[in-house]
């Protein structure tokens, strides 16, 4: 049975360079596919607020190494939400929020690709649940970059990453307000995200679209679940290589604790980004898309 069939007739995208759909039991889980299938499969998963829209520029970058996957995780981009829990056992209860709960999702959508093997690359939140996948099933992942990431060091940290998501559940509600989906409302959030804003307004009305996009209770049940010790602990048991990649002015994940968590990880290295932000992959495509390469084909950064 094919698992697979487009959505670009009833989901009409901007610069989408095409969008297809998994069946999956969680239902239809949208995604980007880049390049050839003969090629080695990258599997890029994307951060909160945004999707599989803001990897493109990387993957075009990419294709002529990888064939390059990148789904919308559920409720985000054009994946509808994960049903309301039935009953508290209910697969789709608040813990299929959680990193391992989504990695669970994206595993599934492997099967449904094909991809026995691959090498993954997650991004901010993204990166949260890429590790928990190579956590989970650590046979299925070659070598894990993870972008834009840290981790918080005691318990002190994690309880002021807490205050500081009670700010970002402020602009999901303001999501709602006339202005919202206004360019000077894109350029207020681009403002965080990059560290020089593009110069296409195109670009920064896709980031908004994204953000406009995402559910809302996914996005409140997201935030909460990201808060465990889990992650942490599940990234300093990774048998295989881990590169971080950030960017020295990230507003949305500060570099003060991106030495500590590439070090979490027995095989971590860390490579950095000069005048970049939140966002190097669309900030600066060939340049991550180097820097991947390096890491994936030669081992090296």
């Amino acid at each position: 049975m094919d698992m697979r069939r487009s959505l670009s007739g009833d989901m009409p995208l901007q610069n989408n360079g095409g969008c297809d759909a998994a069946l999956m039991r969680c239902g239809e889980l949208a995604y980007r596919q880049v390049g050839s299938s003969s090629l080695p499969p990258l599997l890029l998963i994307h951060g909160w607020g945004g999707a599989s829209r803001y990897w493109l520029p990387a993957m075009r970058a990419l294709a002529d190494a990888f064939c390059c996957y990148a789904p919308d995780l559920p409720g985000f981009g054009f994946s509808p939400p994960l049903t309301p829990p039935i009953a508290a056992h209910n697969p789709n209860g608040p813990d299929a929020y959680s990193h391992r709960g989504l990695a669970s999702v994206v595993l599934e959508f492997m099967d449904a690709m094909g991809l026995a093997q691959c090498d993954v690359i997650g991004h901010s939140y993204g990166s949260g649940v890429a590790i928990a996948l190579a956590a989970m099933q650590p046979a299925r992942v070659r070598r894990l970059i993870i972008s834009n990431f840290s981790t918080f060091r005691d318990e002190r940290e994690r309880r002021m990453i807490a205050l500081m998501h009670g700010v970002t559940g402020l602009m999901v509600k303001a999501r709602k307000l006339p202005f919202a989906a206004s360019d000077g409302f894109a350029k207020l959030l681009g403002s965080r995200y990059f560290h020089r804003l593009p110069d296409d307004i195109a670009v920064l009305r896709d980031g908004l679209n994204d953000f406009m996009q995402m559910d809302e209770r996914t996005a409140d049940l997201t935030v909460k679940a990201s808060l465990s010790w889990e992650t942490p602990h599940d990234l300093a048991r990774l048998p295989m290589p881990v590169l971080l990649i950030h960017g020295r002015n990230d507003q949305i994940m500060p570099p003060r604790n991106a030495e500590y968590t590439a070090g979490l990880a027995p095989r971590g290295k860390l490579v950095w980004m000069d005048a970049c932000g939140h966002l190097p992959m669309v900030e600066k495509p060939d340049e991550f898309a180097r820097i991947v390469k390096n890491f994936l084909l030669d081992g090296n950064c």
